[in-house]
């Protein structure tokens, strides 16, 4: 039996005579081979003998309609395809890593995520891979979804669902959701009961949002109706900052404005609101260079944020880590 299993003797295996057994022995032919490979019979017959005496065994047997391969011959045959692919895999990571990322990429958002991620991401992007055409969306999770499914995006961070089936998701951060109100209006920790006695304003269903309340409500047995029901986040925000309302969302799009004072916010008492987002991409479309890039970006702009925003990472990416703040600002 052939094997090429000793790295020792991988000195004596030629790639090059090894994709022409190879297209021998599925052609069956050495003159229809010869064809393919644009080479001259002859020549192809002298690669063929020094490969079987390198080998030390008969690969090949010529038969009245052209040649087959022997049995040890189909063994080697075998194991040269799986090197040739992995040959062509290592040319094509070594090509892809000594790249600079260039060409057209779109990014979806959902909106609670837009205005913490977005600016920071598409300057500090900008600055390090300029030949990237970023394009940038923010809109409704649901519609980000959408439009990831029907191919209007190259990726999109999207909040994880039991519907991910097309696509290839890595998990990025989970968020913690806090209740939020008027500035001064809020400290201690509120229960669910203490929630549902507020003036309320959400979006109606069937957001995420509202039905991960319509599930907290229901398993504490209390009734959570609100006032208003808004689907635009900055209208929402703007019912409790200006409006004496109070809400349920993550920390991050309100973190600036309770940062000044313009809003408070309290935790659910003995309560874990969480919800996970991903990063995801359509299954058919492997990441390029460009998107490995955004990737990268993107989780280390989660992980310097997470503290600030109440994220917690749930991916790391290799290698070194940027400053992406610094990166932003440098003109």
């Amino acid at each position: 039996m052939v094997l090429i299993k000793d790295i020792a003797d991988w000195h004596i295996v030629d790639l090059h005579k090894l994709r022409s057994f190879v297209c021998i022995a599925e052609q069956r032919s050495f003159s229809k081979a010869a064809s393919l490979l644009r080479i001259a019979q002859p020549a192809l017959s002298r690669q063929m003998q020094l490969l079987e005496d390198e080998m030390g065994v008969a690969l090949l047997a010529r038969t009245g309609r052209g040649a087959i391969a022997t049995p040890a011959g189909e063994v080697l045959a075998d194991q040269a395809r799986r090197l040739l692919r992995a040959a062509e895999d290592l040319r094509d990571a070594v090509r892809v890593a000594g790249a600079e990322p260039s060409g057209q990429l779109s990014l979806g958002v959902p909106s609670s995520l837009g205005l913490a991620l977005l600016p920071l991401l598409g300057l500090a992007f900008r600055q390090r891979f300029p030949k990237v055409r970023l394009h940038l969306v923010e809109a409704f999770s649901a519609s980000v979804h959408e439009w990831i499914l029907a191919g209007r995006l190259d990726m999109a961070v999207l909040y994880e669902t039991n519907a991910m089936g097309h696509l290839a998701t890595t998990p990025l951060l989970e968020e913690e959701i806090v209740v939020v109100g008027p500035a001064g209006a809020l400290g201690a920790a509120l229960s669910p009961r203490q929630l549902a006695a507020l003036p309320l304003v959400l979006p109606a269903r069937p957001h995420r949002l509202r039905l991960m309340v319509d599930a907290l409500a229901m398993a504490h047995q209390v009734t959570i109706d609100p006032v208003l029901e808004i689907d635009a986040l900055s209208a929402l925000i703007g019912a409790v900052r200006l409006g004496g309302m109070h809400t349920l969302l993550p920390y991050a799009p309100v973190a600036e404005m309770v940062g000044r004072g313009e809003l408070s916010v309290a935790d659910l008492d003995s309560v874990h609101t969480t919800r996970r987002l991903t990063l995801a991409r359509p299954l058919e479309k492997p990441l390029g260079p460009a998107g490995q890039a955004l990737e990268t970006v993107i989780a280390e702009l989660v992980a310097e944020q997470a503290t600030r925003l109440r994220w917690r990472p749930l991916f790391r990416p290799p290698g070194p880590q940027h400053s992406l703040a610094t990166e932003a600002k440098t003109p």
